[in-house]
């Protein structure tokens, strides 16, 4: 199986496991002996926006007159007004000259979320006897698509195996049991949200069939004069009755009876987006496949359209987490990705199908200036082209409009470059290149002429008018204008810039290609040549830079990486540009990785650049410390809050909840893709940007030596893949051993000549073979400048390799790894793929040593105490189990100080035990060196710690590996924590307690247990969080 395991270990809705087929799925977890399976229908969820009210439906449309109060004049002048030369004035934020009540000159922002409504939850609910069971465990298999629930207890087990089906909304859930009483009752649910004003009904129709019904109004509705939008999910038991019993009101809770060993739960979704039918219809749906043998034919249906998804792709590295990633995290955009549903114009929006949890910051919908972008990056390198035509059905969705906004705002011609947010000139240039990228990928000569060169076409007709000519340089500039989210209003963006000239230059060559008008593929290429330079300048800090902007300075901080454009995705600056230019780019990269703020689109963006200019270490090293590093929670997705970080955007905000975010899946799977192929330029190149293993020299320049491993990434010395997509509509898999690259092969699904950058020593004789039945024939090729090209027949399989090499594809998806996967991040603190039994424990441990990252403030823990409680001869390395505490400038934290039966409080020692008549300590030799020796006994026992006034946390261990024990924890004057049960031999208890010291002196610690029990103490952190002033 390949996916995510959680085995012993509880989950919540922040690491809940994604099911999808599209345009519905849902999230699973289990806490509290409950398993919960979240549902969202992109029916219901985009149904609070606006534009899907009937008073926007049966509207005129909007008027874009003006934007931001202004005609496009009055904002032009403005921006005039407002420039300063950034080497003498301060500059104006953009949003100073957008708005005048700039969120950046008031007092403070407003609280508030956004609370999209949720189409509910389904839970179950296990008996009594599980909720104490033997093993359990919730796992995600992304090559079946489905959620597997377990839990056993003495001969009893209950199995619940979830999907969402490819082929209809149902959510097909199969329950085993080896005893009727083991999952007595479910439940369908709404719940309560803050900022949700939605009214729910609850039903049954009869002993197998359950339903709901909500309704609620779109923003901005007429109430008075239209119906809310209404929807139903309605529940079929399938091998048990159920009745209605007493429950929460927010949900319909139904005991099960009469269970045979096998029964399903089938579920549906009907919204008023198909039909106002929604009973009927959700009947007749539920009906149709009412007999097992139908749903397990719409079972086998959906294994066998993820069995043919995976078999296509597939990659191996040497490094398990990140090949884990791409795997879950392209699983996660398929079933999330829009395809196949009604709501085209949002296709995966901002969180896909994981906002299940409200209120959050954003909430989802296209969002236009990178995020929508780079969800979609990675789907043609990753040979996911039917996927990728949701982003095409989405972009020509907003044509209409944005040739409106053309019209009325800027009184030109075309498709406004600007479109939805006005002077944001880089958005639909950008969004063009993935129209045009399909075309390349595919060769679909009908795409290009019907969808994707109309709408070049329409974007450079609204840029011929928009463009200005500068009378001294004669070059054609873009003003006014803004880098997405940062500097000032400004002129030639580099994003802008660099996304114009090429939507311009493939305009041309699609009209080409197409034999369209030859005086639009002039004027374009004449534009497109003679457009403003990239601005540039010398940083201080990195050297010869691209500026954001013209008006921008040269280490202005970026929220955005956007000057990197003109290297990813465009590929104008690479590895094989000349040698000023391309410095340039490796500066401008060292500039962006070092002044971006950390988030969710930023660390893949610059990934990507970083192997588009070769630099394969550089490339690993920012996907690990700028995203995994931060934001990867344990179910492989990512988010803009964890243990170890938060977003800036969210430090400030009331408590909201973070869902994953689909850029970043995009991102995480796009960076992969650079560094094993890379085509943009129309040559292939496989493997262009390996980690080598080696410390990156400006990293290491003035370090200690001492600190010079913490730099290192390990080589990909070994790795493969297996039918990734390069342009010319040709699947190309390759296989590296041992540092040296063995053989490549290509399928071409278009017939086009093959050019493959050569990937072989120089040493080797290379050859090039046809596939013919199941041998191999040699073909001609040519060889010159480090390049192989050769003719290639359509649906022909070609093999490149040195002479004497053979050609060994293996179609088998290598997944056997033991979970959880753990890498330690930069800041030390453990990541987690995965949890078991220990997961929480070391988090927790983290947590209290290692730093956080308060957006890209970084925060030390500041430890009071370390105390290690045990047998005091034990020599211990602690490295085995906590690695060593350094603070961002190499300071050395404490080592742990040990506490043993002997350590009698003094004045003098300023800790110790009140009285240590009764205790023990034992040394039981595993599970670690922190767990593995304790101090207990069965009478309460004091331990004093001095501790100067302030506010304190202080986290224990308690446990024993070979015996049970209950331990209670008593602060005098302060808190207590008693454990839930008696703790099993070989089960630890970590936890966090508040100290609140008001004035110098003694803390005093009482442990003790319960009749016929013993405590253990295994360890105690007490850190400081402030001093009383």
């Amino acid at each position: 199986m390949r996916g995510v395991i959680f085995e012993n270990a509880p989950s919540s809705w922040n690491e809940a496991l994604p099911i999808g087929n599209g345009h519905f799925g849902g999230m699973a977890y289990f806490e509290d002996n409950k398993l919960t399976l979240a549902l969202n229908h992109y029916e219901v969820y985009y149904q609070k926006l606006h534009r899907y009210s009937k008073k926007y439906r049966h509207g005129e449309g909007p008027d874009f007159t003006h934007q931001y109060g202004r005609t496009f004049d009055e904002l032009k002048k403005l921006a005039a007004e407002m420039y300063r030369n950034p080497e003498q004035d301060p500059l104006f934020l953009y949003g100073d000259a957008l708005n005048p009540n700039s969120m950046y000159r008031k007092y403070g922002k407003p609280s508030g979320g956004s609370s999209h409504y949720p189409t509910g939850e389904i839970h179950l609910f296990p008996c009594k006897k599980l909720s104490d069971p033997d093993k359990y465990s919730l796992s995600l298999d992304i090559e079946r698509a489905v959620v597997q629930f377990n839990v056993e207890k003495d001969q009893d087990k209950l199995e619940v195996s979830t999907m969402i089906a490819q082929d209809g909304d149902y959510v097909i859930t199969t329950i085993r049991q080896t005893n009727e009483v083991l999952l007595p009752s479910v439940a369908l649910s709404v719940p309560r949200r803050r900022y949700v004003d939605m009214h729910v009904t609850y039903h049954q129709l009869d002993d197998t069939t359950f339903y709901y019904m909500g309704a609620f109004y779109p923003d901005g509705e007429e109430k008075e004069r239209c119906d809310p939008f209404s929807f139903i999910v309605m529940m079929r038991i399938i091998g048990a009755k159920g009745s209605v019993v007493a429950g929460p009101e927010d949900s319909l809770r139904i005991a099960l009876r009469d269970a045979e060993a096998n029964l399903t739960l089938l579920t549906t979704v009907v919204t008023e987006e198909e039909t106002e039918e929604l009973l009927s219809t959700a009947l007749a749906r539920l009906t149709k496949p009412s007999a097992q043998v139908e749903v397990d034919n719409m079972v086998e249906r959906h294994q066998a359209y993820w069995k043919s998804f995976w078999s296509r792709t597939s990659i191996t590295l040497p490094d398990k987490m990140i090949e884990d990633l791409w795997y879950i995290n392209l699983y996660a955009i398929a079933c999330s990705s829009g395809k196949g549903g009604r709501m085209r114009e949002q296709a995966c929006g901002l969180n896909g199908l994981w906002d299940i949890k409200q209120p959050t910051k954003w909430g989802s919908m296209w969002y236009w200036d990178v995020n929508i972008q780079a969800a979609f990056w990675p789907l043609y390198t990753a040979n996911r082209l039917e996927i990728a035509e949701a982003f095409n059905e989405g972009l020509l969705s907003y044509v209409q409009l944005a040739e409106r906004m053309s019209q009325q705002f800027h009184g030109l011609e075309g498709v406004a470059g600007d479109y939805p947010h006005a002077l944001y000139v880089s958005i639909w240039p950008w969004c063009a290149q993935f129209l045009w990228d399909y075309y390349r990928y595919s060769m679909d000569i009908d795409f290009l002429r019907e969808k994707a060169y109309p709408l070049f076409k329409q974007i450079a007709r609204f840029f011929e008018g928009y463009l200005q000519v500068n009378e001294q340089s004669r070059h054609y500039e873009i003003f006014p204008d803004i880098s997405p989210e940062q500097g000032p209003l400004t002129r030639n963006s580099t994003c802008s810039l660099a996304a114009l000239k090429y939507l311009l230059k493939i305009a041309a060559e699609a009209g080409e290609l197409l034999g369209e008008a030859e005086a639009d593929r002039l004027k374009w290429s004449e534009l497109a040549d003679n457009l403003a330079p990239y601005s540039a300048a010398v940083s201080k800090s990195y050297g010869d830079v691209l500026l954001d902007s013209e008006w921008a300075t040269a280490d202005m901080h970026l929220r955005h990486p956007s000057l990197l454009m003109p290297i990813y995705p465009i590929g104008e600056i690479n590895r094989y540009s000349e040698p000023l230019v391309r410095k340039r780019g490796e500066n401008t990269l060292r500039y962006a990785a070092n002044r971006t703020e950390y988030g969710m689109f930023q660390f893949g963006w610059l990934s990507c650049s970083a192997s588009r200019l070769g630099k394969g270490t550089t490339a690993l090293r920012l996907l690990y410390e700028q995203g995994i590093d931060l934001s990867l929670r344990s179910n492989g997705l990512f988010a803009e809050e964890t243990e170890r970080w938060m977003n800036y955007c969210n430090i400030t905000n009331e408590p909201l909840y973070h869902p994953h975010m689909m850029e970043a899946s995009g991102e995480m799977v796009a960076a992969v893709n650079e560094m094993l192929l890379q085509s943009y330029d129309g040559v292939i190149d496989v493997f262009p940007a390996l980690p080598s293993g080696e410390p990156e020299p400006e990293l290491a320049m003035g370090l200690y030596e001492h600190e010079v491993d913490r730099k290192k990434y390990a080589e990909w010395n070994q790795c493969s893949f297996r039918g990734l997509l390069a342009v010319g509509a040709f699947e190309v898999s390759a296989e590296r051993k041992n540092g040296r690259t063995c053989w490549v092969t290509i399928q071409s699904k278009a017939g086009k000549k093959a050019v493959v950058r050569n990937p072989f020593h120089v040493s080797d004789n290379v050859l090039v073979s046809k596939r013919e039945g199941q041998s191999w024939s040699r073909v001609d090729h040519q060889e010159d400048e480090g390049r192989i090209s050769f003719d290639t027949e359509k649906n022909g399989e070609y093999a490149i390799h040195p002479h004497g090499e053979s050609i060994v594809l293996d179609n088998s998806l290598d997944a056997k790894r033991v979970y959880p996967l753990v890498h330690e991040a930069h800041t030390y603190r453990r990541v987690f793929l995965g949890k078991d039994s220990d997961t929480q424990h070391k988090r927790l441990l983290d947590h209290f040593t290692f730093d956080y990252y308060s957006g890209n403030s970084r925060e030390s823990r500041l430890a009071a105490y370390r105390f290690d409680f045990g047998v005091g001869s034990l020599e211990k390395d602690y490295n085995n189990v906590l690695p060593r505490q350094v603070h961002v400038e190499g300071v050395l934290g404490q080592t742990f100080r040990k506490v043993t039966r002997e350590s009698m409080f003094t004045a003098y020692s300023g800790i110790g035990w009140e009285c240590t008549k009764e205790l023990r300590a034992i040394d039981r030799g595993a599970p670690d060196e922190l767990r593995r020796d304790f101090i207990g006994g069965e009478s309460e026992a004091t331990f004093v710690v001095e501790l100067p006034k302030g506010r304190y946390d202080l986290l224990f261990v308690s446990g024993d590996a070979e015996a049970s024990s209950y331990t209670e924890i008593e602060i005098t004057g302060g808190s207590m924590w008693k454990p839930e049960k008696m703790l099993k031999a070989g089960e630890f208890a970590t936890d966090i307690l508040p100290i609140t010291q008001k004035s110098d002196g003694y803390v005093k610690l009482r442990f003790r247990t319960c009749e016929g029990s013993q405590w253990r103490m295994n360890a105690i952190i007490i850190n400081k969080n402030y001093t009383y002033l």
